[in-house]
């Protein structure tokens, strides 16, 4: 049950991994099945600068799908129609966490914090998911030009949501951005399973 703490106006949430099951493994497997590229050679190809700069907005989604067609040795067969279909296979099913989101809604702004991409989101969460469109604001990496766990990230965040961070909950499967969230002094969580998260709301006085 959800109650009331004064304290607190907002909970953040990430998306992948908390709100969403995400599954890289089918996007590697698609790639490696169509351009004949051993599984673990399109993982280990991965350009993951290039993917920071895609998560910052530093670069298109053209320029994201050149630069990992690049990567890869053997791309004759990765067309740029192909390359999204297999990055849209990344994103799974929301997560039970949803139900809870809602509960808190009766009584906390709830908004977005998440490291990710243009494609995602307007191809993908806007059409496909409920929660977007249930939250009060969100806050992407690719609109703000910054990527947790940049301190400056969560500063962002608590002037859009114009709370002090203090009065924030941030909720988030990666330990490094629940770091960066409590030295700006949120109140950052660590998302591992829905038990763990309802006994640390419990100790914060959301709920019982």
């Amino acid at each position: 049950m959800v109650i009331k703490n004064e304290n607190i106006k907002v909970i953040f949430f990430d998306i992948g991994g908390v709100l969403l099951h995400i599954y890289p493994d089918r996007t590697i497997n698609y790639l490696s099945d169509l351009t004949g590229i051993s599984f673990e050679d399109v993982k280990s190809s991965f350009p993951e600068h290039d993917h920071e700069k895609y998560e910052m907005g530093l670069i298109s989604d053209f320029g994201w799908y050149s630069s990992f067609r690049s990567a890869l040795s053997n791309n004759q067969a990765l067309t740029e129609e192909k390359f999204w279909q297999a990055w849209a296979l990344l994103l799974g099913k929301e997560s039970e966490v949803i139900d809870l989101m809602i509960d808190l809604k009766k009584y906390y702004k709830i908004w977005l914090l998440s490291n990710t991409n243009p494609k995602h989101i307007k191809d993908e969460l806007d059409n496909k998911y409920v929660f977007p469109h249930l939250v009060d604001g969100a806050i992407y990496s690719f609109d703000v030009g910054l990527r947790k766990p940049d301190e400056l990230i969560y500063q962002k965040s608590c002037e859009e949501a114009n709370v002090l961070p203090n009065e924030c909950i941030f909720i988030d499967d990666l330990k490094e951005n629940i770091k960066g969230a409590k030295k700006v002094g949120l109140h950052g969580l660590h998302y591992t399973e829905m038990d763990n998260l309802q006994n640390d709301l419990k100790l914060l006085g959301l709920i019982k």
